[in-house]
C-alpha cells in the first residue's frame, strides 16, 4: 500500500526448559543457594582449600636466602620466584615458565579433568569456604528457604560488612605480592594521598572482589572463565570427570524397603534431587558431562549419603571417565598423556 510503512514482526520461540543453570525460563536471574553436603570429598576439599588460603596469605612474607619467596616489583622491574630474581632482559625465561605452567595444566586436565576448578581455583575456594559460609550464617532461614523467608535488615548488613572485610584483606594480600609487606604496613597507617597508586589498586581490587562474590558468583565459572569452554578440547573420553552411572541408575523412581515387582525394575537413582540442590553451579549431573560442572564432588557426597540411607552401594555418582562409565574400562595411557610431558621436558 502506497505510503504505508512495512512493519517487521519477530516471533520469539520460548526456550524448552532452562537454557543456563543461572537463568530462569523467563530470562530472570536464578540465584543459587546450594545446600551443603557433608562427606569425604568435602572434608578433603576443605583441607586443600584452607592450605591454599594460608599459603596465599603467607607467601608475601616468606623469604629464601634473604630474598622474598615471590615478589613482582614492577617499578623496579624485578620479578622474584622462589628466591631467584629475574629481570626484563630475561623475559624469555618467564615466557618458558608460563608455557610450562599452561602445558602442565593441560596435562592435569587430560588426566584428572577439572580438578583445578573444583579443588584449586581461588573463585571456588573463596566462594565455598569463605563467602557462602558467611552468607549461610547471616541469612539463616532466608538461605535455607531459597529466599522465600523474610530477610532481617541487620543480618543483611552484617553479611555485606563481613564480605567487605574479607575483600579488603584479600586486596591488601594481593598488593603484598607487588610491594614489600613492611612498606604496605606503613601505607596502611598513613594518608591515602601519600600513596595514591597503592590506595587505588586496593580500592579497585576490593570493588572487583565485592562485585564478583556479591553479584557474579558462579556466573564467573559458567559465563566468563574460558577454561570450562576449553574442556571440550582438553578432555577426552578417558579423562577423569564427575559422572552419573546411567546403566545403574536408570530408570529413576522412588523405592521402598520391600519393592513390589514393578518397582523392582527401577534403577538405583531414587530421583530425590539431592545432587541438584547441592550443586554450586545449579546443574543436574544426571544430564551428562556439562560445561558448568567444576568437578567439586558435592553431588558425589550428596548421593553417597542417600545411598547409605536407602541401603544401596555408594558410587552412583562418582569420579570416573565417560568410557569407564559406558564400558567399565579405563585407559590411562593415550597419545596426549605422552605428548604433554614430552613438550614440558623440551
Amino acid at each position: 500500500m502506497a505510503g504505508a510503512r512495512a512493519r517487521l514482526v519477530v516471533t520469539l520461540t520460548p526456550a524448552a526448559g532452562r537454557v543456563l543453570s543461572t537463568l530462569e525460563e523467563d530470562g530472570s536471574r536464578r540465584w543459587l543457594r546450594p545446600r551443603i553436603s557433608h562427606g569425604r570429598y568435602l572434608q578433603a576439599r576443605r583441607v586443600v582449600g584452607w592450605v591454599l588460603i594460608v599459603l596465599f596469605a603467607a607467601v608475601p612474607h616468606l623469604t629464601v636466602g634473604g630474598r622474598p619467596l615471590m615478589r613482582l616489583d614492577i617499578p623496579a622491574r624485578e620479578f622474584t620466584f622462589f628466591g631467584v630474581t629475574f629481570f626484563p632482559t630475561e623475559s624469555l625465561l618467564l615466557a618458558l615458565l608460563l608455557l610450562t605452567i599452561f602445558l602442565t595444566l593441560f596435562l592435569l586436565t587430560a588426566l584428572f579433568g577439572r580438578v583445578w576448578c573444583g579443588w584449586g581455583c581461588p573463585q571456588t575456594i573463596y566462594m565455598e569456604l569463605l563467602f557462602r559460609p558467611i552468607e549461610r550464617f547471616f541469612d539463616g532461614r532466608n538461605y535455607t528457604t531459597a529466599g522465600r523467608a523474610a530477610a532481617n535488615p541487620l543480618r543483611v548488613a552484617g553479611k555485606f560488612v563481613s564480605f567487605f572485610v574479607v575483600a579488603l584483606f584479600l586486596a591488601h594480600t594481593f598488593l603484598a605480592y607487588f610491594v614489600d609487606p613492611r612498606r604496605l604496613w606503613e601505607f596502611m597507617g598513613r594518608s591515602p594521598f601519600e600513596h595514591p597508586s597503592a590506595f587505588l589498586i586496593v580500592a579497585a581490587v576490593t570493588a572487583l572482589i565485592m562485585f564478583d562474590f556479591c553479584y557474579m558468583r558462579e556466573q564467573v565459572c559458567t559465563l566468563i572463565c574460558p577454561y570450562g569452554r576449553f574442556q571440550s578440547v582438553l578432555l577426552d573420553r578417558q579423562s577423569l570427570i564427575v559422572g552419573y552411572d546411567v546403566a545403574r541408575g536408570e530408570p529413576r523412581g522412588k523405592r521402598h524397603r520391600d519393592p513390589a515387582p514393578p518397582e523392582a525394575q527401577l534403577g538405583d537413582c531414587i530421583d530425590c534431587g539431592a545432587c541438584v540442590v547441592t550443586c554450586p553451579t545449579g546443574i543436574d549431573i544426571r544430564d551428562g558431562l556439562q560445561m558448568e560442572c567444576i568437578g567439586c564432588a558435592q553431588c558425589i557426597d550428596a548421593c553417597d549419603q542417600v545411598m547409605d540411607r536407602v541401603g544401596l552401594p555408594r558410587g552412583l555418582v562418582r569420579y570416573s571417565s565417560e568410557d569407564a562409565l559406558a564400558t567399565g574400562r579405563q585407559h590411562w595411557l593415550r597419545p596426549r598423556i605422552i605428548a604433554y610431558p614430552l613438550l614440558i621436558a623440551i
